[in-house]
């Protein structure tokens, strides 16, 4: 009996329209298909894991969320389309379009605002879901950029004019820390790729600036390694020499002038060299002057200028099956 046949996500992202991280996440968070491994760990998609993931693509651009239709059987998928496609031919509209209609765009400021309104009702639950669909259906890099960072800078906000508290704080930080590690633990990344450390300085705790560089570095081809926040230099160095890291980011969380940061970026230099890449981020950039410090730190704004310093040093290449697995 011949084998049937197997394909790689390149392959069957370019069937589906589906793009590999996304398919990749629906794997992970909502088992939404199983393929097998080959013995080197990638991926061998089947034909009707292709079609499977073609009917997922189509109830999502119809508005399912992809945590509600993930878990339906294929013919439970057929007939929620078909109900939905003959509403569409009832008002007019074609078959065709009825079909394959846009994809939806989900808006940052609007997750933003149903999460903080969780947030606000302490709804661990809520909030959960609403953050996990977007992670899922947004771009990864908007996701970072346009929700996790700016959640906790608007929480500070209201806080500060009395208007949140202390407890939804931690309520979120919950939440976004388990996310992020789970995006970190299932980030495709070869065994082989280079290494970078991530975490914050001696002084720093707040770590979600950390985690999301981690997450952006591990979408770059890079091995992140995350040791969370209030690490001293000689601790960090001692991390990178241990691991052979290839470069080191730092997240500078603090708003206000910090009088340690300094000396302890000038030694943190000094114990690794000066060949290592050390990136630097974060709202601390614009308190401390780092190109004055003159200790060769990479100032990255935001996390697409880190992204784009990373694979510049050569990471991209390393993710698993280098875009074709």
């Amino acid at each position: 009996m011949a084998k049937a046949p197997t394909y790689t996500i390149k392959y069957v992202a370019h069937r589906t329209g589906l793009k590999p991280y996304l398919i990749r996440s629906w794997e992970a968070r909502y088992q939404a298909v199983c393929p097998r491994r080959s013995s080197n760990q990638r991926r061998c998609f089947t034909d009707s894991d292709i079609e499977r993931l073609r009917l997922l693509k189509r109830a999502v651009d119809q508005g399912h969320p992809i945590s509600t239709v993930a878990s339906l059987s294929e013919e439970d998928l057929a007939r929620l389309l078909n109900k939905a496609g003959e509403a569409d031919l009832a008002r007019g509209v074609s078959r065709d379009a009825a079909i394959l209609p846009p994809a939806p765009h989900l808006d940052s400021g609007q997750v933003l605002e149903v999460a903080l309104s969780h947030i606000n009702r302490l709804d661990a639950a809520s909030l959960e879901t609403v953050l996990n669909d977007a992670a899922v259906e947004m771009p990864r890099q908007a996701f970072l950029q346009g929700v996790v960072l700016p959640i906790f800078e608007k929480i500070g906000d209201l806080w500060r004019n009395g208007k949140m508290k202390i407890v939804g704080e931690h309520l979120a930080s919950v939440v976004v820390r388990s996310l992020l590690w789970d995006m970190l633990r299932n980030a495709d990344v070869s065994q082989e790729a280079p290494r970078i450390v991530v975490a914050t300085p001696v002084g720093h705790w707040h770590e979600f600036g950390a985690l999301a560089a981690a997450v952006a570095a591990s979408e770059s081809g890079w091995r992140a390694v995350y040791f969370g926040p209030n690490l001293p230099a000689e601790e960090l160095a001692y991390t990178a020499r241990q691991l052979n890291a290839r470069a080191l980011a730092l997240s500078l969380c603090h708003r206000v002038k910090d009088n340690r940061l300094a000396p302890e970026l000038r030694k943190l230099r000094r114990l690794v060299g000066s060949r290592l890449p050390i990136f630097v981020g974060g709202p601390g950039i614009d308190i401390v002057p780092i190109r004055k410090l003159r200790c060769g730190m990479i100032v990255a704004r935001d996390l697409d200028e880190f992204r784009k310093n990373l694979e510049r040093l050569g990471g991209v290449e390393w993710r698993l099956g280098k875009g074709d697995q």
